[in-house]
């Protein structure tokens, strides 16, 4: 297998920030309940509910059904706080349908502050999931301005630590960061700095360059488990370990499993849950025991049959298509290949989607706040053309000309703004380090090429890249001179394509070629000659013993017909024969039986 192909971690990046957003969203603890006014049962049996919906959800869920019973009188606090309570365990147990709308119409018509602000709160982790990235941006902005009107510290210190994890979902490090360290003003005396550790831990990670021996997994796992927070505690653990798999350590990614796998079950929570199982067959996957990887991720699918957690089944995906490949059952290998595919593709796509619904909000608060500022140049122009009436014909004019120099400066910052909107949309087609085509956008034009082809009758080729051994140029010589290699790469190749063909980067040392109008006899010819100049070039000149090879896997239309999966899992199949064949080498769809 290739597991230093670069795509998963753009998915474990985002698979990170949901599970801490997750875990912020439902470990509220029972602050706002201790506000509920005192002197009736239902109060009484409100505020228990509040303090004990994480630490005895059995029990948390009984007062529910008795808070739900016919002729139970409540106030219209009272309801409101059951509405949130009742939204808070649809989060809880996934029902993301059930708890959107109710905790949707607490955030936006309650009429207490702090209560507002934790559903709001909650309400950021299901937009989160659920890709409504902009909305959830947008309310996050509102829940920012009003941290400084909560009256309970605790719900402050909860907003934050949701503000936090959110900025970190959308790669924002600094301000993720930010909110991190405001929590740690906010925690009571001698509170545990757990939660605080957990959510600067995630803005760190958040441009996944953390290695595992970073003092901070330990120095937050420590922390929490001292403090009896198991599911923060899990949150760094369950990343830790699939860090430990990724670097070639699976045995000591699976003893961290399993040693944490009985505190996770029995924490109910079901987004660390389907991650163990999913952590758990890839590191037996890694480690070479395909029985033991194959059983826990389709543990994992089973988990999941309204298909909720989606996004984190790029690894489940992954394994079983290459246990079923190793097994020869090539059937189900393609159908697990295709669902693979289709999640990593979604995975790029939502991390586009994150960065461009955050600076899609930025852009609209400063729109915002840049017409707020010119209605009230334009109201001061108002209210001096009526003091100016009696004044002579000049002052008139020099009011006018005060209004027009107004407009022109409102204008020009639109147009400002709108030509960073359209250059933001032309960098998010672009792969930001090579300047090639990025994943999505290569598949993209992959498709329009084949249906061009096949409209015309004309024959395409795919070929799938893969440089040999490039995790040892990371590790010898820095990821400086892996990035070098990587755009001299794109160099070379371009130099041997046409203007027709089409050229991307698919994650990591992985890219794709496209060559329209290309029998397989002119496609081999072509990657022949690049193969040649990759292997014989010198790479980087600070480095002249530093040398570079590729694998290459070519597929045909003529072999494999025009539908894009089938060229890709041809191609892919070609890649990893040439893989094992030796590398530097060139395999095509020729060879399938």
């Amino acid at each position: 297998m290739r597991a230093s192909r670069g795509g998963p971690r753009l998915s474990w990046r985002q698979r990170l920030a949901v599970c801490g957003l997750a875990v912020a969203a439902l470990f509220h603890g029972g602050s706002a309940g201790a506000t509920a006014p005192a002197g009736s049962d239902t109060a009484s049996v409100l505020t228990q509910a509040y303090a004990i919906k994480t630490s005895d959800h059995a029990r948390f869920l009984k007062l529910l059904q008795q808070l739900h019973q016919p002729g139970t009188v409540l106030s219209p606090d009272e309801q409101w706080r059951l509405r949130y309570l009742d939204g808070w365990e649809g989060s809880f147990i996934g029902d993301y349908a059930k708890a959107e709308p109710l905790l949707r119409d607490v955030a936006d018509h309650a009429t207490d502050t702090d209560l507002k602000a934790l559903a709001a709160g909650t309400l950021l982790n299901i937009l989160a999931i659920s890709h409504h990235y902009e909305e959830a941006f947008e309310r996050a902005d509102r829940l920012a301005a009003a941290v400084p009107h909560i009256r309970d510290r605790k719900v402050a210190y909860v907003a934050l630590s949701q503000l936090s994890q959110l900025m970190a979902s959308a790669q924002q490090v600094k301000p993720a960061a930010t909110y991190a360290r405001q929590m740690m003003r906010f925690a009571e005396p001698g509170q545990s700095m757990c939660r605080p550790y957990v959510y600067l831990f995630g803005a760190l990670v958040a441009d996944d360059h953390l290695p595992p021996t970073d003092p901070i997994f330990r120095q937050a796992i420590d922390t929490c488990t001292a403090a009896g927070e198991p599911m923060f505690a899990d949150t760094v653990e369950l990343d830790l370990a699939r860090r430990l798999a990724e670097t070639g350590k699976p045995q000591a990614a699976l003893a961290l499993l399993k040693r944490i796998a009985p505190t996770v079950d029995a924490q109910g929570f079901q987004v660390h849950a389907y991650v163990l199982r999913s952590d758990l067959g890839y590191a037996y996957w890694v480690s070479g025991d395909a029985v033991r990887a194959k059983r826990w991720a389709l543990a994992a699918l089973a988990m999941d049959p309204k298909g909720n957690f989606d996004g984190l089944s790029e690894y489940v995906y992954r394994v079983l298509y290459e246990v079923a490949n190793k097994a020869g059952d090539y059937r189900a290998a393609l159908d697990y290949y295709r669902h693979y595919r289709d999640v990593q593709a979604r995975s790029v796509s939502d991390t586009q989607a994150i960065a461009l619904a955050y600076h899609t909000v930025q852009q609209q608060l400063s729109l915002h706040k840049l017409q707020l500022a010119e209605l009230s140049k334009h109201n001061s122009v108002l209210e001096l053309q009526q003091a100016l009436d009696r004044k002579q014909i000049q002052t008139t004019r020099l009011q006018l000309l005060l209004l027009l120099t107004v407009l022109l400066s409102g204008a020009l910052w639109l147009v400002r703004i709108k030509r960073s909107q359209l250059r933001f949309q032309k960098l998010a087609r672009r792969d930001g380090l090579t300047g090639i085509l990025n994943h999505q956008h290569f598949l993209a034009e992959t498709e329009s090429a084949l249906r061009h082809a096949q409209n015309a009758s004309r024959s395409v080729c795919l070929a799938l890249i893969d440089l040999d051994h490039f995790k040892q140029v990371n590790d010898t010589y820095g990821h400086a001179t892996g990035d070098a290699v990587l755009k001299e790469t794109v160099t070379l190749c371009q130099a041997h394509l046409r203007p027709i063909d089409v050229f991307g980067r698919l994650g990591g040392e992985e890219f794709g070629l496209v060559l329209p109008d290309c029998t397989l006899e002119q496609g081999l010819d072509i990657v022949h000659r690049i193969r040649l100049a990759l292997a014989n070039t010198p790479i980087d000149s600070n480095h002249p013993d530093l040398g570079i090879s590729a694998s290459f896997g070519l597929a045909s239309t003529g072999t494999c017909g025009y539908q894009l999966p089938e060229l890709m899992a041809t191609a892919d199949a070609a890649l990893y024969r040439a893989k094992r064949g030796g590398r530097n080498r060139v395999e095509t769809d020729a060879e399938v039986a």
